[in-house]
């Protein structure tokens, strides 16, 4: 279906909302990747200054979870051309390219699965839906073959990329698939989950978050969760760092995993088990769930169910984020497992541009733990990368970060950002955005 200009109004206790797009042009559409799995994308055409919309790259944003939805939090929460108060949003990435919205892995937001039997269960399952959603997309939409394609992945997002990147490629080579993959972006991503846990309780003692007996606490529950990884008991290891996450929580009476100079706004006890809790906190991208929003802003939940559903002539069948929670349930067993090889592979046969950037104020995905694996990697410019200068990034005659880079592989430290850099700081987000892409 093709979107222009599109108003669609609901009346809800005495006023009107409604979604106005106005000059953005937009296109959505399901692909069916395998029989009874259908994946949907929502595409955003750029209004950048140019003669034709393919004279700037195409994006690939993904969201984490798993079981996260690209189309409602990453566009409304993060980067789409408005926000929840359906307001536009001036750091929009449409102004600079074109944004392509998708609801991976199947069964996350509007794409959804007819059995539950044909979710996916590991990353490398995700990865070959997303060459056949990318078969579809380039099949409707030909003229985007040629221009560079970058992918950005948030949280899990990051680690789906990398073996989405690495099938793409060889898609590519063979043939299979013709599209331009130039590069792919971790933002805050969970490569090295055990490494990730693993820094939660240092630095939450260097932030003054918890005193030495909490650490210590925080600790030992992370080791357990590490030692179950190393001995092949993938769940249980999942299940571990969800009640590591429990311990943090009690021992700095909640903390914002997503940005650790806030607490989570509790009104109740708590009811949900560990791993329901740290399950809606990736696939919802808050800590802390609320039924309730600001008067300003739609829930994000009633948005897609009702003016988005509308709008995109979503099947009546669909109901917005309805298999999240299966969507992360069944990859509790590869939810643990690192890619750090799979980026491996990437620097040391393929000159995409790998760039992992980082919030420092994020706690699930900290700098710390993300540093761990970044001096393990093994390939052709390890040594150089090492000795390479940390640079600072400046933005307005402001220090947003710093940057390290050698060859194809680049290190973002982002300032004043959790764990989503472009909603937290759109500045320092324009530095990463442009080595990559010259654009931003």
């Amino acid at each position: 279906m093709w979107c222009y200009t599109f108003i669609i109004s609901l009346l809800l206790i005495n006023y009107v909302n409604c979604i106005d797009y106005g000059s953005y042009k937009h296109k959505s559409e399901y692909v069916t990747v395998r029989e009874g799995a259908h994946m949907f994308y929502w595409l955003f055409y750029t209004t950048a200054p140019v003669e034709h919309y393919t004279e700037r790259p195409l994006i690939v944003w993904l969201q984490g979870g798993p079981g996260g939805s690209s189309t409602a939090t990453g566009n409304f929460n993060i980067l789409g051309p408005l926000d929840l108060s359906l307001q536009e949003r001036n750091y929009t990435w449409v102004k600079n390219f074109n944004v392509l919205f998708v609801d991976n892995p199947v069964g996350t937001g509007f794409s959804y699965v007819e059995d539950l039997s044909l979710l996916t269960v590991t990353n490398e399952e995700i990865a070959q839906d997303f060459v056949t959603l990318l078969r579809g997309f380039y099949s409707s939409n030909p003229e985007f073959e040629d221009i560079p394609l970058y992918i950005y992945g948030q949280s899990y997002g990051g680690k789906m990329a990398i073996d989405m990147g690495i099938q793409v490629h060889e898609a590519e080579v063979q043939g299979f698939l013709k599209s331009n993959l130039s590069g792919i972006a971790m933002g805050n991503a969970w490569i090295s989950p055990v490494d990730s846990t693993l820094k939660w309780g240092s630095l939450l003692l260097a932030a003054g978050l918890v005193d030495q007996e909490g650490y210590e606490h925080i600790q030992t529950e992370a080791r357990e969760a590490e030692r179950l990884f190393n001995e092949g008991q993938y769940v249980n290891s999942t299940l571990q760092w969800a009640a590591t996450q429990r311990a943090v929580f009690n021992r700095t009476t909640s903390v914002d995993f997503y940005d650790i100079l806030t607490k989570m706004p509790v009104s109740a006890p708590d009811t949900r088990s560990a791993i329901e809790q740290a399950r809606d906190m990736m696939i919802y991208d808050s800590p802390y769930v609320s039924n309730t929003e600001r008067n300003e802003e739609w829930n994000l939940g009633n948005l897609m169910n009702t003016l988005v559903k509308e709008l995109l002539e979503i099947p009546e069948n669909v109901t917005w984020g309805s298999q999240s929670d299966a969507v992360f349930d069944a990859l509790r067993g590869d939810f643990m497992k690192p890619v750090v090889k799979g980026i491996e592979k990437l620097l040391n046969e393929t000159n995409i541009i790998l760039t992992k950037y980082n919030g420092n104020l994020d706690l699930i995905c900290s700098t710390p733990g993300q540093i761990l694996w970044v001096d393990r990697l093994q390939w052709d410019g390890a040594e150089e990368y090492r000795n390479a200068p940390r640079l600072p990034i400046w933005e307005d005659n402001r220090l947003e970060g710093y940057y390290k880079s050698y060859g194809n592989f680049r290190f973002f430290w982002i300032n004043y950002a959790g764990h989503s850099v472009p909603r937290d700081n759109p500045a320092g987000t324009n530095a990463f955005l442009r080595d990559m892409t010259s654009f931003g």
